[in-house]
């Protein structure tokens, strides 16, 4: 097969790339356990990452291709059979083509795309016996072989337990859980501090077996989640505000990036496909779609400075206006600014960041001028 990605031939020194997904784990929660702390002072914080949805599927579709669900096809809870395959290409595919062995460990088909996997594992929630053993199984197994690597590890047990203990037992709107919220996230911090354990013992695997220290390791969220802050979502999916679109990400690896570097600006889930590209030394298929988004090089370098403009879109399963088959509540998240769309009661909501980050004010009345240039800005991505 012609490998028409490289920008120079894969080396002996072609870093592995092990990406650990923590999956419904919020930007306020990282404080709960020290590995945060360990992984800023190894590496790069990018500590206001924005995701293109706040739920798995589409989330991780943008993650793996750097571009919106519009471009891939997957814009919607319902849509993991329209990803277009055949014009798109995915992060495994990439460093397939390009001689890495990979590798993935999922807990649903439908959450990442199928392109590109020397190895994709499914194992459901109800067959796990161990997450543990199994992703460091995944970790042993891809380091004794031969090849360079990439293995996605998919850490789920934040999202099984809040499917358990607030999707199935609460309504919408149920007064016995919006009105506990102090209770709702002292349960999930415990949750939290539970992947924040997992991902220090990854970390202890990875430093046991990468014995070169040519390994990136990457660690992101897919989204937050709320614990009753806005009634009509209980945990993810329905709205789009900061609690569950404003994520993380972490990029370590010594022999590439510089260590103890916190990057505040704003940027966005799709820049994670372009900045390993950039980094393993590969440029984007000339035969597919291209991303649209950016590598995170020139931010570390410190030749870019500022925020970059996120879009964000969902279509909730429940709520007060469901539509899993097509997005209806957009936003953009321009810095300290953010306009929220829902094109089903045509309702707009614009908040200050600065002054109210917790989006409790609604200001779309009080500044028409910021509201129509977001407006202009958003009307690009519908």
């Amino acid at each position: 097969m012609l490998k028409h990605f490289f920008r120079k031939r894969l080396g002996p020194d072609a870093p592995n790339v092990v990406f650990l997904l923590l999956d419904q784990f919020r930007n306020d929660a990282r404080p709960v356990h020290p590995v945060f702390a360990e992984l800023g002072r190894r590496g790069c914080l990018f500590s206001e990452t924005i995701t293109y949805a706040p739920y798995t599927l589409a989330s991780m579709h943008a993650t793996m291709t750097g571009m919106y669900g519009r471009m891939s096809g997957v814009d919607g809870y319902t849509k993991s059979d329209n990803f277009d395959a055949a014009n798109v290409c995915t992060m495994p595919q990439y460093l397939q083509e390009a001689g890495y062995h990979t590798r993935g460990y999922t807990f649903s088909s439908i959450l990442v795309p199928h392109n590109g996997w020397d190895s994709l594992r499914i194992v459901p929630e109800d067959e796990e016996t161990n997450i543990l053993e199994s992703h460091q199984r995944e970790l042993r197994e891809a380091f004794a072989q031969p090849k360079p690597f990439f293995a996605y590890i998919h850490y789920g047990e934040i999202h099984h337990a809040i499917i358990k203990t607030v999707l199935r037992k609460y309504t919408p709107w149920d007064e016995v859980y919006f009105g506990n919220k102090e209770r709702n996230l002292e349960a999930y911090l415990k949750y939290a501090f539970d992947a924040g354990e997992h991902t220090a013992r990854i970390l202890k695997t990875i430093d046991e077996l990468d014995t070169s220290r040519k390994t990136l390791f990457i660690v992101q969220a897919d989204h937050g989640g709320g614990v009753g802050e806005k009634p009509g979502e209980k945990a993810y999916g329905v709205f789009t505000y900061d609690y569950s679109i404003k994520i993380w990400l972490y990029l370590v690896a010594p022999s590439l990036l510089p260590q103890g570097r916190e990057f505040p600006m704003q940027v966005r889930t799709v820049d994670v496909l372009p900045t390993v590209l950039d980094l393993v030394g590969l440029q984007p298929s000339r035969k597919h779609k291209p991303p649209v988004g950016r590598s995170l090089m020139p931010i570390i370098r410190g030749e870019e400075t500022g925020h970059r403009l996120a879009f964000t879109e969902t279509g909730g399963v429940e709520g007060p206006h469901p539509s899993p088959d097509a997005s209806n509540v957009k936003a953009v998240r321009d810095g300290d600014w953010k306009l929220i769309y829902n094109t089903t009661t045509y309702a707009f909501e614009l908040y200050d960041l600065r002054k109210d980050p917790h989006e409790h004010h609604n200001v779309y009345t009080d500044h028409p001028e910021k509201a129509k240039e977001l407006w202009g800005k958003m009307a690009e991505y519908l």
